[in-house]
């Protein structure tokens, strides 16, 4: 497959996010390949929302300069890996809203000919995806599902309609720093650009007081006017508790508590967070400490 698609960041982080996914997936499948029944299986899909092209290059250090091809590292996706899970899932459905990069997801048919007419391709935006799909389950359908977006692109009103499934385990990568924490400045200023993204992710106009505190400016000047200034709270630590307490709201204890920070150099940029919709007694614990498990690292 060709190379083409950009996206940088430090290798090791970006390997831990994708052998997280893939060891899940493995699990998942293995589980579930004979229930409920014998003669009554779950249908079970794959779905990579925000897959790119299948193939991304890795820089450690500075971006590349655009039309250079000559990569750091060259890594095996999200949608690549999931076809080489012991036990394939009965449906994958790969998304990406570039155009290039799914013409280069197409490929992937080729590559894996007996997995190839279970293979959908898709142009679409993540969150009309994630809903038409959601919309068409059955109680046959189970699926796994892995948003991995560049930014604030994921609205929460798509968490919720996932949660009520009550048939997804979701890996989120939530854009912890680059989507929130960068958005505020030391002052306590939010970027103005950013705050309706902020309100779509959260899926609430309370985000603020998770990010900001007001302080108070005594002025020693008899003629000026004590007034309340503001100053930066949010922290990677901080946004990403929010957003998993955000979570709780629509699916409960099904949100694990345990979460996997990614990013480079030693700053997280990234929070892969992990929520199984599944409310059943014994099928959302299990999910449950097994993402937490499988998301440790020393």
């Amino acid at each position: 497959m060709k190379t083409s698609q950009r996206k940088f960041g430090n290798a090791s982080g970006t390997i831990a996010k994708l052998e997280t996914i893939f060891n899940y997936a493995n699990f998942y499948t293995t589980i579930l390949k004979d229930k409920p029944k014998q003669n009554w299986k779950f249908r079970l899909t794959y779905i990579d929302a925000f897959a790119g092209a299948g193939k991304f290059p890795i820089a450690d250090e500075l971006p590349l300069l655009d039309g250079v091809e000559d990569f750091d590292t060259v890594v095996e996706g999200s949608a690549l890996r999931s076809l080489k899970v012991d036990n394939p899932f009965d449906q994958y459905i790969f998304s990406d809203i570039k155009q290039s990069n799914t013409r280069e997801l197409e490929e992937l048919r080729n590559l894996y000919p007996a997995l190839a007419d279970r293979i959908e391709i898709v142009n679409q935006n993540a969150n009309d995806l994630v809903a038409r799909f959601c919309r068409g389950m059955t109680s046959k359908d189970r699926a796994l599902m892995f948003l991995d977006p560049f930014g604030n692109q994921v609205n929460f009103d798509t968490l919720r309609i996932i949660a009520e499934t009550k048939k997804i385990d979701l890996f989120y990568l939530f854009p912890s720093w680059w989507g929130v924490v960068r958005q505020v400045s030391n002052d306590g200023n939010v970027l103005q650009e950013a705050e309706d993204s902020l309100t779509r992710v959260f899926g609430t106009t309370n985000w603020r007081s998770q990010l900001t505190r007001n302080v108070p400016n005594i002025q020693t000047d008899m003629f000026s006017q004590s007034e309340n200034l503001s100053e930066k709270i949010a922290s990677v630590d901080s946004v990403t508790r929010y957003m998993i307490e955000r979570m709780k709201t629509v699916f409960g204890d099904g949100v694990s508590e345990k979460w996997l920070p990614l990013g480079r150099n030693g700053s997280p940029g990234y929070s892969l967070l992990f929520a199984c919709a599944n409310d059943a007694k014994t099928a959302r614990p299990l999910a449950k400490e097994v993402a937490r498990e499988i998301m440790k690292r020393d």
